[in-house]
């Protein structure tokens, strides 16, 4: 390809994906080195270094797996780098103590209660075109209560690309004409006491590698413990996890 032609051909590109989106090979590798959230944990090596901003990603799993406790985690990470996160809350579902808990600062913090999928799909593009987040989480909620599904997201695709922002989806299943990159979120044990759920474990991983990041809970503290990567996961006693994670 010729000077001319690859002038063009650039022009062409930013023209229609903007003027960041043609950069040398070095700087690109350095920009998405520091353009990845972080969580400091077994997290980051399912996701391959991080979340990448610009690239959308789902936490799928059953209801009550450990989705919105580790989304939770990645909106206080993506805040303790100093940006902005949103919370569109499809189904009323939010939680601000629990944020709290997780380590959110709520004054950086902007929930968006969407009535419909034309309002979730509103909220989301506004922050993801805005320089000031870093992060954007759609959670779906219960698929009973849900206003909004998968599919629905598909206009937000083309505009996470080359945003700031990295895109987190929290829904209980996959879309069924839309393809988003994810990570499956597995309930692996129990603790109850008096009849009661107070914690519980639950494993993070892809399809593409079988090793699995282990997380627990408790019921009083939102913030999922890293217990770190496991290869095999064996039916356990909470109580055996929890030796682990401490």
């Amino acid at each position: 390809m010729g000077a001319t032609a690859l002038a063009d051909a650039i022009a062409r590109i930013e023209n229609r994906y903007g003027m960041r989106a043609v950069v040398r090979g070095d700087v690109a590798e350095r920009q998405d080195d520091e353009r990845r959230i972080r969580t400091g944990g077994s997290l980051d090596r399912v996701t391959g270094g991080g979340i990448r901003a610009g690239e959308p990603l789902a936490f799928i799993g059953p209801a009550t797996a450990g989705k919105l406790s580790l989304a939770l985690s990645v909106a206080a990470a993506a805040q303790r780098e100093g940006g902005m996160a949103a919370w569109i809350d499809a189904s009323a579902s939010f939680d601000p103590l629990a944020a709290l808990r997780a380590g959110i600062d709520l004054d950086r913090l902007v929930v968006v209660r969407a009535a419909d999928a034309d309002e979730v799909r509103l909220a989301g593009s506004a922050v993801l075109r805005s320089e000031g987040y870093r992060l954007a989480v759609v959670d779906l909620g219960p698929s009973f209560a849900s206003r909004c599904v998968i599919d629905d997201l598909a206009p937000l695709l083309p505009v996470v690309r080359g945003s700031p922002a990295a895109l987190i989806v929290v829904a209980e299943s996959r879309g069924r004409r839309l393809a988003i990159p994810s990570v499956r979120v597995e309930p692996i044990a129990w603790q109850s006491r008096f009849g009661r759920t107070v914690g519980w474990s639950f494993a993070v991983g892809t399809s593409l590698s079988p090793e699995r990041a282990l997380f627990c809970v408790t019921a009083v503290d939102a913030t999922p413990s890293d217990v770190g990567m496991r290869t095999e996961l064996m039916p356990a006693s909470f109580d055996a996890i929890g030796q682990a994670a401490s």
